[in-house]
């Protein structure tokens, strides 16, 4: 006899019939027909082989990254090197990612931290017309992919707000969505009228009381996120809540400075104070570590240990370099995180808020004073990494309408 299944359990969902179809019925199969003869399935092709179900923000993410085929640089299981949720710790923890979800300047954020160029939009900031000219460029397109976030109660659904990637288009019945549902427990894939989609994004998000949107994506244009065997050693040690106060003193020193000696001075000492804002891409977890350290064999164990080893000995090589090449490392005192005060400064050197307040011959003597060290490439690879993640947040405050910069606070221009 079967037992009595718990009211708190559940086991898929409907799909609400009057609007959405269900891409493995006879229609949406006749759909997927007509959009593969349209060429309006580019996208899904690329996409479909990434299919995940996990964390809708940060899964619709990963099922992008690996179907742009961005390189980590962090392995996944040795030897192999893929994209899985827990590498996405910029702009939030993701101990809160998991508990919270993601708003659409947070994935925006994160997306740009690790190698993706993303163009995102706000419902309020865009127009049907051009949101259904983007669907058309990205569904027709594998080198650019479109993810949604919208609201599943528009759409008939239950639940709130939805993160989801884009997988087709067909121009029947005016316009018809392949949407690819990372929670694959709760509905399957459908296909939905695009003004009906576009509708579910115009609802605010109670998080940041701004409408929903979606963000185009590809892979960023320079080679700082090229394959490589070890990637960046170091990243931001700041998050989206604490980025503001972090950066608020180093932008007033930049206004109130009025020589370039007398800036590093002031940041040096502003360095002293705080735990160092850059540091190594995990303390425990080194980059070519497993994302979890669940070491329940020997084999397992001797993996972690020679893993930590072999990026002791990556950071111990940067070390040496920038002491060899760094005329900023020279400049600096102390030994510990004078590797990592570097790296935020020569960062902090090429921020447009940051650059923007400066005085001209201070500005002058910056862009000079960090353009010497950035000719080298390997320091110019870790300084370029971080100065993302350091940009990214720092926009994802300004969409979110909450920053608290000094930037914010003087009406500086907002970033681009």
């Amino acid at each position: 006899m079967a037992t009595r299944q718990s009211q708190t359990s559940f086991y898929m969902r409907e799909l609400p019939k009057e609007h959405l179809i269900g891409y493995d019925t006879p229609e949406g199969k006749r759909l997927f027909a007509k959009a593969l003869a349209e060429g309006g399935l580019e996208a899904f092709f690329p996409l479909s082989q990434q299919f995940l179900t996990v964390y809708c923000g940060i899964g619709t993410l990963c099922m992008i990254l690996n179907a742009l085929k961005v390189d980590p640089t962090v392995t996944w299981r040795k030897p192999w090197r893929w994209f899985t949720q827990e590498m996405l710790d910029c702009c939030q923890p993701l101990e809160v990612v998991k508990e919270k979800g993601i708003t659409l300047a947070e994935f925006s954020c994160l997306a740009k931290c690790n190698g993706l160029e993303a163009v995102t939009r706000f419902a309020d900031s865009t127009s049907f017309e051009a949101f259904h000219q983007a669907v058309k460029v990205c569904t027709f397109s594998a080198d650019q992919l479109m993810a949604v976030s919208y609201s599943r109660a528009s759409l008939g659904q239950t639940g709130l707000g939805h993160f989801s990637p884009v997988g087709g288009y067909t121009s029947e019945n005016g316009g018809m969505v392949l949407i690819l549902d990372v929670a694959r427990f709760k509905y399957p894939s459908y296909w939905v009228p695009i003004r009906m989609l576009f509708e579910a994004l115009i609802p605010k998000d109670p998080v940041t009381n701004q409408p929903r949107g979606y963000s185009m994506l590809r892979r960023h244009h320079t080679d700082v996120f090229s394959p490589n065997p070890i990637g960046s050693l170091l990243r931001l040690n700041a998050t989206k809540s604490t980025w503001p106060p972090l950066f608020k003193p180093f932008y007033i020193a930049a206004q109130s400075s009025h020589t370039y000696t007398s800036l590093l001075q002031t940041l040096t000492h502003l360095l002293s104070g705080i735990p160092t804002p850059v540091t190594s891409r995990s303390p425990e977890d080194p980059p070519n570590a497993p994302p979890t350290l669940q070491c329940g064999s020997a084999p397992a164990l001797l993996a972690n240990i020679e893993n930590k080893l072999i990026y002791e000995r990556h950071i111990d090589s940067f070390l040496a370099h920038l002491e060899a090449k760094s005329s900023m490392y020279a400049g600096l005192d102390g030994e510990f995180t004078r590797m990592e005060k570097t790296v935020f400064l020569l960062s902090l050197f090429g921020m447009q808020a940051f650059l923007g307040v400066l005085a001209p011959p201070v500005k002058k003597a910056v862009l000079e004073a960090a353009g010497k060290d950035l000719e080298d490439e390997w320091v110019r690879r870790e300084v370029m990494a971080v100065r993302r993640q350091m940009e990214s947040v720092e926009k994802c405050c300004w969409e979110e309408k909450e920053c608290s910069c000094a930037a914010a606070a003087a009406g500086a221009v907002a970033p681009r």
